[in-house]
C-alpha cells in the first residue's frame, strides 16, 4: 500500500513537474505585449449587418455585438491594457460628476451646433480614432464615414485603418481628421502628413501615449491582432518592398518630442491635435509650442492601465490651458449626461467611440448613423433639462461643485 502510495506521489510531481515546464515554456513563447504578436494572415469576416438601430441606451449594444462577432475580434475591441482597471474608471468616474440645473430657465429649443479648428458640426460629438473596422463590419471604415457624414459630424480616420485615408475621406466630404502613430521613419512621416492634407483632412492629431504597447491581456491571452487579410490602408507608398514596408509602417518612434510634433505641423501645413494628453503640463507646454488643440484622453483605457480616468484629468487641464486652445475629449463616454459634463469642465468637442463601433458591428452605416442620432437626442433633453440653450452656455455652473478630498 505504502509503495502503491509513493508510485502515485512520485507519478503526481513528475506530472505537475511537466505542467510547469509546459507552461513556462508557453509563457515564453507567447507574446507578452500585443505590438509582439505577428499580424496573421487569415480569414476573418466582420458582421454583414446593415439596420437601423433601436437603442434604449448605449450600454445595450456591447454584449449584442459580443453575440454575432468572432471572439478575437471582439475582444481586441472592447477590452483595454492591463487589468482593465482605466477602461472601467473611465465609464465609473462620470458618476462623481454631478449636474445642477437651473430650473425656470425658459429653454425649449436647443442648438447643439458647434465649430472647431474651422469647421461647423451640428452637435459636438465625433468619432475618435479607432483602428481595424473591418473586426466589425464587411464595410470597414466606409461605415462610420458615412455615418458621420449623415449626421453632419466628423469622423477621425485612424492611421490603423483597413481602408486608405483616401478611401474613407471619399465617403465624407465634409469635415475630417487624421490621427497619426508616428513612425520612426521620417520620410513616411511626411508621406502620411502630405497624404492626409491632400486627401481633405483638415487636421491631423498625433497620438503621444501610446508609443510603447502596455500589455493588452486578452489579445495575448487570444493570440490575436487584426488579421492582415483585413488590408492596412495607410502602408508607405514610397517602399515597394512589401516586407519592408510593412517593417517601416509598424515602426513606431519610441523617443517621441515636441521637435517630432514640430515636424509634423511643419510638413503638414495645417492644424495638429496633440492627442493623449492627460497632464496639465504637456497642456501648457502644448499651447507654448504653438500647436492647435490638446485632446484629452487616454485611449479608451487600452494604453496605459492605472492612469486616472480622462474625465477626473480634465478640469486641470482646461485650468492650465486657460482658453488659449480649444480642448477634445474622449474616453468612457456612453450618455448625454457624460457629453453635458465633459462640456461643462472644458471640453469643446466630445469623442463617442467604443459605442459607434458596436454600432457598426449590429448594423453598419445605419447603426453607427443610429449610435450618433441616439447621443445627439440625448444630449438635446438634458440640455433642455439643465437650462442651457447652446453648447457656448455650458460651464461649471451647471455642476455641483465637487469635494476636494
Amino acid at each position: 500500500m505504502e509503495r502503491s502510495r509513493r508510485s502515485v506521489l512520485a507519478g503526481g510531481a513528475a506530472a505537475l513537474c511537466s505542467l510547469a515546464t509546459s507552461t513556462a515554456f508557453a509563457q515564453a513563447a507567447r507574446p507578452q505585449s500585443g505590438e509582439e504578436m505577428t499580424r496573421p494572415d487569415i480569414a476573418y469576416e466582420g458582421s454583414k449587418a446593415r439596420k437601423k438601430l433601436s437603442i434604449v441606451n448605449l450600454l445595450e449594444l456591447e454584449p449584442e455585438a459580443k453575440k454575432i462577432l468572432p471572439d478575437g475580434g471582439f475582444q481586441y475591441i472592447a477590452s483595454g491594457s492591463g487589468a482593465n482597471w482605466t477602461r472601467e474608471e473611465n465609464m465609473r468616474a462620470f458618476q462623481d460628476i454631478r449636474i445642477e440645473p437651473q430650473s425656470l430657465s425658459g429653454v425649449s429649443k436647443v442648438d447643439l451646433k458647434t465649430t472647431i479648428l474651422g469647421s461647423e458640426l451640428s452637435m459636438p460629438i465625433f468619432i475618435p480614432p479607432m483602428g481595424s473596422h473591418g473586426l466589425a463590419h464587411v464595410m470597414k471604415e466606409e461605415a462610420a464615414s458615412r455615418a458621420a457624414h449623415a449626421v453632419g459630424t466628423l469622423m477621425t480616420t485612424s492611421t490603423q485603418s483597413n481602408l486608405s485615408m483616401e478611401e474613407i475621406a471619399s465617403f465624407n466630404p465634409g469635415p475630417k481628421w487624421f490621427q497619426i502613430y508616428v513612425p520612426s521613419d521620417r520620410g513616411y512621416l511626411r508621406e502620411l502628413c502630405q497624404r492626409a492634407k491632400a486627401a481633405g483632412y483638415s487636421a491631423v492629431a498625433p497620438t503621444i501615449d501610446n508609443n510603447y504597447a502596455y500589455p493588452r491581456e486578452e489579445n495575448i491571452r487570444n493570440s490575436f491582432r487584426p488579421p492582415a487579410s483585413l488590408g492596412k490602408g495607410n502602408m508607405p507608398r514610397s517602399i515597394a518592398d512589401p516586407k519592408e514596408a510593412a517593417r517601416v509602417f509598424d515602426e513606431r518612434k519610441r523617443d517621441l518630442n515636441w521637435d517630432d510634433l514640430d515636424f509634423i505641423k511643419k510638413e503638414f501645413g495645417g492644424p495638429v491635435i496633440v492627442k493623449g494628453v492627460m497632464s496639465p503640463k504637456v497642456a501648457d507646454m502644448a499651447c507654448k509650442r504653438g500647436m492647435d488643440a490638446v485632446y484629452v484622453s487616454n485611449h479608451g483605457g487600452r494604453a496605459f492601465d492605472g492612469v486616472e480616468a480622462s474625465i477626473h484629468a480634465l478640469p486641470r487641464i482646461a485650468e492650465s490651458v486657460a482658453g488659449r486652445l480649444p480642448i477634445i475629449f474622449d474616453s468612457g463616454v456612453r450618455r448625454g449626461t457624460d457629453v453635458f459634463k465633459a462640456l461643462a469642465l472644458g471640453a469643446t468637442v466630445v469623442g463617442c467611440g467604443r459605442p459607434v463601433f458596436f454600432g457598426v458591428a449590429l448594423g453598419g452605416a445605419e447603426g453607427a448613423q443610429s449610435v450618433l442620432e441616439y447621443m445627439r437626442d440625448n444630449l438635446t433633453l438634458v440640455m433642455r433639462l439643465a437650462g442651457t440653450a447652446r453648447v457656448a452656455d455650458i460651464n461649471k455652473d451647471y455642476l455641483v461643485p465637487m469635494r476636494r478630498t
